[in-house]
């Protein structure tokens, strides 16, 4: 008993120093700070799923203290705020071995009120709304690359089309920053398992594999999501305050996405089914992901999947 709960403690001291490094390369380290964010609630996985929520809470505090002391108390605040929560909800959800896609659900959940969290937290201490500052950077920046075109003395013409379609984009942005919020969160959790995947095999202990990609398949009410967004967006002009728009294309860009994972994986599937050459598999991709037409046709062919499940053919 006396030899686990040392482990325990020498395990959560180590894990603590991994995340003070990370927190110090998310600080001061721009482009390191960036992979050192996305694994930073590894650690803390690791520990809830081996020692239990107490010793990696312990964990965690003890190296936000750290981070304060050198960094100060908001940038600790930030960090162990944004990463500690979704580390300890998705290593509960391990502990309590659920499947890897409620694990990522949990995650989501964790991360956007993190997110949330943080904002309040932004705009309570230092008075700034962060998304409305991001946007004021956005505008500024446009207006800077404008003067810089036309210095150049590109075409005036060509350069007010371009501008006028980016304030399009920047007025829809803030409608569309729930689904946003949710994609990314998505991501968090996602890239946070794989992670620490990776790392506890490593380690000796497997944690469940996901069902292979070119099996997936989403419930029909997705389509019934999609196109309910759809109809809302379409419905804003009898509904003045914008509210309608707002939710159908939250609504749209979120279940959209999704009906295009269910085309990736149908693609996949015919792709190994004939057995498709790892060159051509790369050319196909690179044409979906960067072509229109065929990101359209991805799409089309998830969302029709979802309803009549293609791989029946």
């Amino acid at each position: 008993m006396q030899s686990n709960s040392t482990k325990s403690l020498i395990e959560g001291a180590l894990l603590a120093a991994i995340n003070v490094i990370l927190s110090l390369m998310a600080i001061y380290m721009p482009i390191m700070g960036t992979f050192a964010t996305l694994v930073w609630p590894v650690p803390i996985v690791i520990l809830v799923v081996r020692h239990g929520i107490r010793t990696a809470t312990l964990s965690m505090i003890v190296a936000g203290i750290i981070v304060a002391m050198v960094s100060g108390p908001f940038q600790a605040v930030g960090i162990v705020l944004g990463f500690g929560i979704l580390g300890l909800v998705i290593g509960w959800a391990i502990k309590k071995d659920a499947s890897p896609f409620k694990v990522i659900a949990f995650g989501s959940v964790a991360s956007m009120i993190s997110i949330l969290i943080l904002m309040l937290i932004s705009m309570w201490v230092i008075g700034i709304n962060p998304i409305t500052q991001e946007l004021d950077i956005l505008k500024e920046s446009i207006s800077m690359t404008t003067e810089f075109y036309n210095k150049l003395g590109v075409d005036p013409k060509a350069i007010e089309t371009t501008v006028e379609s980016f304030n399009k984009a920047l007025d829809i942005l803030p409608l569309i920053i729930p689904a946003i919020f949710i994609i990314a969160s998505v991501f968090d959790a996602f890239l946070t398992y794989m992670i620490t995947k990776a790392v506890m095999s490593r380690m000796g202990q497997k944690l469940r594999d996901f069902t292979p990609f070119v099996l997936w398949r989403f419930p029909d009410y997705t389509v019934a999501i999609f196109l309910l967004g759809s109809v809302l967006v379409m419905l804003e002009p009898y509904w003045p305050k914008g509210i309608l728009k707002a939710i159908g294309m939250n609504l749209v860009i979120v279940f959209g996405c999704i009906l295009f994972l269910q085309g990736l994986s149908l693609l996949t599937y015919y792709l190994a089914k004939f057995n498709v050459g790892k060159f051509f598999r790369a050319i196909i991709a690179f044409f979906v992901l960067f072509n229109p037409l065929f990101l359209q046709i991805v799409f089309f062919a998830g969302f029709f999947d979802v309803l009549f499940n293609f791989r029946k053919i």
